[in-house]
């Protein structure tokens, strides 16, 4: 079977397992089974198909699979992230604190509490080289993902396994930024999300709200003087998270919302 005519197949195959992006992700799979990029997929109709190969990696998007699991990448902030089953998939979204801990640093030292795959502490790295960041997870699964990552990419990053601040050294930092888990338990989410991803890296209780107010609690011996903690939120709770955080002392510094108007991350300075 020549390239095309599986691209047609695969797309109507994907589109039928409610794969919204089927055709581009039909040419994703088939740009991972060549090792190729995607301009040469579209660029080579008429190569030949491994059909059993191609088969395999098929089923596993039509069972929900996230893509970025199959083909073990994703990219975030126009660079490419490993990725594997137990390792957080980067959100473009996210790129929203990524550009918020941008503006806030000047040399660090900066923690970015619950690295997973590395992506928000290696971008800031690599994007302000003259800034101290380090990265901690819990998982080692994760911080093995993320060692890797930073070594692919060449950004020195500091990084510590740690459940939040238990294992953490002696240090105060200039600014904390926390990707966290903020979906509440009962909550819908698409099959690839919650039949894949890591619950721990996803789900923070009843409310969605437990691990900012682990947050509020913890972090203030971290910080230094007028040092700020940023966090990203779901897409309902900024107002939730900014009231938690006054009632545990935070000032309401500003949140800030990415180019549709959704509020997506939250800045607030370390109690006095």
């Amino acid at each position: 079977m020549n390239l095309q005519v599986w691209l047609t197949q695969a797309s109507e195959r994907l589109a039928a397992a409610g794969v919204d992006s089927h055709r581009l992700e039909a040419q994703l799979l088939a740009a991972h089974l060549f090792l190729v990029d995607r301009t040469w997929i579209v660029a080579h109709p008429e190569a030949e198909v491994n059909e059993l190969a191609a088969e395999t990696l098929l089923q596993r998007r039509e069972n929900r699979e996230p893509l970025a699991y199959i083909v073990g990448w994703r990219e975030f902030y126009g660079r490419r992230f490993e990725v594997a089953p137990g390792v957080l998939i980067p959100r473009q979204e996210t790129e929203v604190l990524l550009e918020t801990a941008l503006r806030l640093a000047h040399e660090g030292p900066v923690l970015d509490l619950g690295t997973g795959s590395g992506c928000l502490a290696i971008t800031l790295k690599l994007e302000r080289p003259e800034i101290e960041v380090w990265a901690s997870d819990i998982s080692p699964r994760a911080l093995a993902i993320a060692r890797r990552n930073a070594a692919y990419h060449e950004a020195k990053v500091n990084f510590v396994q740690s459940n939040l601040f238990h294992n953490f050294p002696s240090i105060q930092f200039e600014h904390i930024i926390s990707n966290p888990p903020y979906i509440a338990d009962d909550e819908t989410l698409m099959p690839e999300v919650r039949n894949h991803e890591p619950a721990g890296a996803l789900f923070s209780g009843p409310t969605g709200l437990e691990f900012y107010e682990t947050l509020a609690r913890e972090a203030p011996p971290y910080l230094g003087f007028i040092g700020k903690l940023a966090v990203e939120v779901g897409h309902t709770q900024a107002w939730n998270v900014v009231n938690l955080l006054i009632e545990h002392g935070w000032p309401n510094d500003y949140v800030v919302s990415d180019l549709s108007g959704i509020d997506r991350v939250v800045v607030s300075t370390r109690p006095d």
